[in-house]
């Protein structure tokens, strides 16, 4: 349920910033979404169903070559066509943005960032450029898939500059692409972070059974006090940041005295987390 609200609001957000900011501004801002920006003021032809047109050959080509498995075919098909349906019958409705076009990189960055972000932390993908990335980086290995993806985008991006015969749509799609990508990053890397705790104290055992209580994962190392020198043992933990909430009441209650130090762990990959790709 979870993933498909993120898919939801993701598909809606993104939908927005393409047509009531990107579209009334003439920018492009890369990708799938972009082309189809530009194949609509030289043709007309709705945004929407042309995204969707773009991902079906290269969906059939994965299929076919099996690059992927069909979980990640089915999700990234019913977020593409859930994308069409919402730029073209949806969001079509809502007010453009008409006023200053740097605002309107800015909030089409943005809004593309966070919608991206989501759709990705529902386990999915809207297809595009990226998708068409992917693709080529399974062709050709030594070359990361990132940069597939950028160069693409920058493809996308001059392209707009001869179609709307104007360098300031170039600059101000510069400027989308940019702001997507901070906010895409920092959503992800956010919703990714954890928390960690270490932990001092007197009743090691009680604390350590705080968190066997709440089926926590823990670890506990033998440590030495650099004044006393004596031995004694450290709890150390990695948890989600509500449920850290939760082990430090729980572990005053225990101890008091304990020296409770919780930091922000950007990335965990490993062991019950998530695994190197």
């Amino acid at each position: 349920m979870k993933c498909i609200l993120y898919n939801l609001i993701g598909v809606l957000l993104y939908a927005v910033g393409i047509n009531s900011f990107a579209t009334p501004h003439q920018i492009a801002p890369g990708g799938a979404s972009g082309i189809a920006i530009l194949i609509n003021y030289l043709t007309g032809c709705p945004i929407g169903f042309f995204v969707f047109i773009f991902n079906i050959p290269l969906l059939v080509l994965i299929v076919w070559k099996k690059y992927y498995t069909k979980d990640f075919v089915l999700r990234t098909l019913a977020s593409t066509a859930l994308l069409s349906v919402v730029t073209d019958f949806v969001v079509v409705h809502l007010q453009a943005y008409h006023g200053n076009p740097l605002l309107a990189a800015m909030f089409c960055g943005a809004m593309m960032g966070a919608g991206l972000a989501l759709v990705h932390m529902g386990n999915s993908n809207t297809g595009g450029i990226s998708l068409l990335g992917l693709i080529l980086q399974k062709c050709n290995p030594q070359f990361p898939v990132g940069k597939w993806i950028s160069g693409l985008n920058i493809a996308v991006v001059i392209a707009s500059g001869f179609v709307y015969k104007n360098i300031d749509s170039l600059l101000y799609a510069v400027v989308a692409v940019y702001i997507s990508g901070l906010f895409m990053d920092q959503i992800l890397e956010g919703a990714e972070a954890k928390n960690l705790m270490i932990i001092v104290a007197k009743s090691t055992d009680k604390v350590r059974q705080v968190f066997l209580n709440r089926k926590v994962g823990v670890t506990v190392l033998k440590g030495e006090g650099g004044y006393s020198s004596e031995v004694q043992r450290v709890v150390l933990c990695v948890t989600e940041k509500k449920e850290c909430e939760i082990l430090q009441k729980k572990i005053r209650k225990e101890d008091p005295d304990a020296l409770v130090i919780v930091s922000e762990a950007e990335k965990v990959i490993g062991k019950g987390f998530k695994h190197l790709t």
